[in-house]
This record gives C-alpha cells, structure tokens and sequence, in this order.
C-alpha cells in the first residue's frame, strides 16, 4: 500500500499537466476561439463579402441616377420619368412601360 502512495505522490504532477494539456486541447478544438470556429469565420466573411460587392452594384446604379438629377447635366427625361413615378401621374395619352432596373 505504501509503494502505491509513493506512485500517487510521484506522478500527481503528470497527472495534472496531462488535465491540463487536455482542457486546452479540448478548447482549442471546441472553444469560441477555436479550429472550427475559425472555418465558420472564413465562410461568413466570404459570404459578407458577396454583399459587400452586391450593395456596391446598388450603390453605383443609384449614384448614376443621382448624378442624371443632378443641376449641372439635368436629363429632363429621367426628371419627368422620376416625378411621374414618384406621383404616380400620367397623361390621357401616355403609354407607360415600367422596366425592372434590378441588376
């Protein structure tokens, strides 16, 4: 009995640094910080940067519409196109034909 406590009280280090090795270990797998989390860290910034370029298309295409409205180079038929649009206004004669400006 006393060679076995002897075995206890020797090797009670090794014990508690294989614990510990195992507790990192275990959290470096699985942690918030962790292998995995990385892999879902790299696929969510792929997919915000499909957004990214998807809201820089919109945002160009409203730019260019801005910049047709503007006081120096005013399209009066992209004027009389938005105000029709935004009143919901037309003639007695008028045909009108909505396109779909969604990229």
């Amino acid at each position: 009995m006393k060679n076995v406590l002897n075995k206890i009280r020797v090797s009670w280090p090794l014990l508690v640094l294989v614990v510990f090795y195992g507790y990192l270990g275990l959290h470096a797998l699985s942690g918030s910080l962790s292998v995995f989390k990385w892999a879902d860290y790299s696929e969510r910034a792929a997919e915000l940067d499909a957004e990214i370029a998807r809201l820089q298309s919109v945002r160009q295409t409203l730019e260019r519409r801005e910049a047709q409205l503007r006081g120096e180079h005013l399209d009066l038929d992209r004027l009389d196109e938005e105000a029709r649009r935004t009143l919901n206004v037309s003639g007695a004669n008028d045909i009108v034909i909505w396109l779909d400006e969604t990229p």
